[in-house]
Formats: C-alpha cells, structure tokens, sequence
C-alpha cells in the first residue's frame, strides 16, 4: 500500500467525493427517520467510498488494459484448422 490512511482520508477531497459523501449521509438519516434498511445501506456504502474515495468517484472505473494486449501482436499463435467432410 503506497498511500497511508491518513493520506487517503484527507487528501484528495474532489466535487464528487463531496457529493457522495453527502448523499451518504442523506440515505443514512433517511433510513434511521424512516426505519429503512436499504436506504440505510445505500447511505453506508457511498459513505464508504466517498471516505475511502474507492470506487467509480474519480474515473478509475475503467479495467486498465494488460501490457501484453497492447503489444504488437507477436504473442499471437496461429490456429490450424482441419475441414472434416462427409461422403
């Protein structure tokens, strides 16, 4: 882990962590008025990734693409196929 808790807790604190981190608190305090278990839940996990700023809040939802697909194609075998005909 490069990054410490508290580094990651307090640095970084962007538009969209700040509205995640609201509306996490929102769903929370709904759930609790309301007696809701999945308002309440909904609320925990954008609290979560808004404190843990997990998630797809900055744009690292893509999958990043392997070293090896970007590669010229050298890894590629050739596939050899055998027709099968019948009488």
């Amino acid at each position: 882990m490069t990054q410490t808790v508290k580094d990651r807790l307090f640095t970084n604190w962007h538009l969209m962590r700040w509205v995640a981190f609201a509306a996490g608190l929102f769903f929370i305090v709904q759930g609790l008025r309301y007696q809701d278990l999945i308002s309440g839940l909904l609320g925990g996990f954008f609290l979560f990734q808004a404190i843990t700023n997990t998630g797809c809040l900055c744009g690292n939802c893509a999958v990043p693409a392997s070293p090896s697909a970007q590669s010229s194609g050298s890894n590629i075998k050739e596939v050899e196929f055998t027709e099968i005909k019948e009488d």
